[in-house]
C-alpha cells in the first residue's frame, strides 16, 4: 500500500488543488470523512464545511462549498462550488455576509407567518449562513 493518495478539487472555475497526502479528512453530510491512502471505494455528498490535507507532516485546512467527493484506493476527487484556503479569507466579507444571511433569513421567517414561503429559498439563505459562519470560525482561528 502506497504512503500518499492523490488528491484532485475541482470547481466549475478551475482545478484548485492537485497533490500527494497522508490523510485528508472531508465534510461528509453525516459527520466527518477521514481518508487514507487504500482506503475502500467511495462515492459521497459534502457539506459545507472544513477539508484538511495532511501532507510531508503539515496540515493544510480549506473551506469547501459542499459537492461530492469520489474516493478511490489511490486518489480522492472533490468536485465543489468552492475551495478556499484558510489564508485566503476575507474576514470582513465574511461577517458581512453572515449578518445579511441573518437579516434575510429574520425577514423570511418573519413573512412566513402571513405567506408561504418557498423551502428551497429558506434553504439557500440557511446554506450561506453556514458558509459565512464556516469562513468566519476558520479564519478568525488562523491569528491563532
Amino acid at each position: 500500500m502506497a504512503n500518499t493518495i492523490h488528491l484532485e478539487v475541482v470547481t466549475p472555475a478551475k482545478a484548485v488543488l492537485d497533490v500527494k497526502a497522508t490523510e485528508v479528512v472531508l465534510p461528509g453530510i453525516q459527520g466527518e470523512l477521514g481518508i487514507l491512502p487504500g482506503h475502500l471505494p467511495l462515492l459521497t455528498s459534502l457539506d459545507v464545511g472544513t477539508m484538511v490535507v495532511k501532507s510531508e507532516g503539515k496540515s493544510r485546512t480549506f473551506v469547501l462549498d459542499g459537492g461530492f467527493a469520489e474516493v478511490l484506493r489511490e486518489k480522492i476527487t472533490v468536485l465543489t462550488e468552492a475551495c478556499e484556503g484558510v489564508d485566503d479569507i476575507d474576514i470582513e466579507h465574511a461577517r458581512q455576509v453572515m449578518a445579511q444571511a441573518e437579516k434575510d433569513i429574520k425577514a423570511l421567517e418573519e413573512r412566513s407567518k402571513s405567506e408561504p414561503i418557498e423551502p428551497d429559498v429558506m434553504e439557500q439563505h440557511r446554506q450561506m449562513l453556514k458558509r459565512a459562519q464556516t469562513r468566519l470560525l476558520l479564519g478568525e482561528g488562523k491569528k491563532d
